[in-house]
This record gives structure tokens, C-alpha cells and sequence, in this order.
């Protein structure tokens, strides 16, 4: 009897101690996106996903020739990008932004996010900083 509680003891014990399904899940910046491809965009804001563990910043970008892409950038979690002085209200949609950051490896159009700028801000000293980090 004293073995069968001490067996099951130690199984409530590993299972409790065993981290959840959402931290194996977790993955390395190295492995998805290229630091060595810096790269900025502008574009409109069309959607913003403010979730844990990271958020995503979707913009649609204009080229000259007028071909439409739509890119989504990963950002940090939404307390990290409280702590750079970014608020949800920032992220207005249809507001225009400029992000930068480290392109996908696999080449889609999918990017590590590290900062996000609105130009409607710059320059004014009534308005609020206009850039700030993505908590990356």
C-alpha cells in the first residue's frame, strides 16, 4: 500500500512540475527570422493582435507600381510594449506606420518586428514620441 500512494505521490509531483504545452511551443527569433536582413516598411495599418506571448501587426504596403502586399509583423508581449510607452489606442487601423525589423527565413511576408513609428507625430511637439519598441 505505502508504494502505491508513494508512486502515485510522485506522478501528481512530475505532472505538476512539468511545464505546460504552450511553453514547448515557444520559439527562438534566431530560428524563424534573419537578423542579418534588416528591413522597414509603410504601410496602413489594418490589423493589430494584441495577445500573449507575442502580438502581430498587420499592414498592407503600396509599392510605386501600385502592387498591394500585406505583411504581418511579430511583436513582443502587449505588457513589454506597455513598458516601451506603446498603448493599444496607438494602433489606430487604417493610421499609416512604418515598421522595422528582421525578415522571415522562410520567406514570407512575415517579419520580427523591433520598432514602429507613426509620421503623423513626427516632428510636432504637442504629440507623444513617435517611435517606440515592440518589446522584442
Amino acid at each position: 500500500m505505502k508504494i502505491r500512494k508513494l508512486f502515485t505521490l510522485s506522478f501528481v509531483c512530475a505532472a505538476l512540475l512539468l511545464p505546460n504545452g504552450s511553453l514547448w511551443a515557444h520559439h527562438s527569433l534566431l530560428a524563424e527570422f534573419d537578423v542579418h536582413q534588416p528591413m522597414t516598411v509603410k504601410g496602413i495599418l489594418t490589423k493589430m493582435e494584441w495577445k500573449n506571448p507575442h502580438g502581430w501587426i498587420h499592414v498592407d504596403v503600396t509599392f510605386p507600381d501600385g502592387r498591394v502586399e500585406s505583411w504581418a509583423f511579430e511583436t513582443g508581449s502587449p505588457s513589454r510594449m506597455v513598458k516601451q510607452g506603446l498603448k493599444r489606442a496607438d494602433l489606430q487601423i487604417g493610421s499609416e506606420v512604418i515598421l522595422s525589423g528582421f525578415a522571415a527565413r522562410d520567406g514570407s511576408r512575415s517579419a520580427a518586428g523591433t520598432t514602429i513609428t507613426f509620421p503623423d507625430r513626427e516632428g510636432s511637439f504637442a504629440n507623444p514620441e513617435a517611435t517606440f519598441a515592440l518589446g522584442r
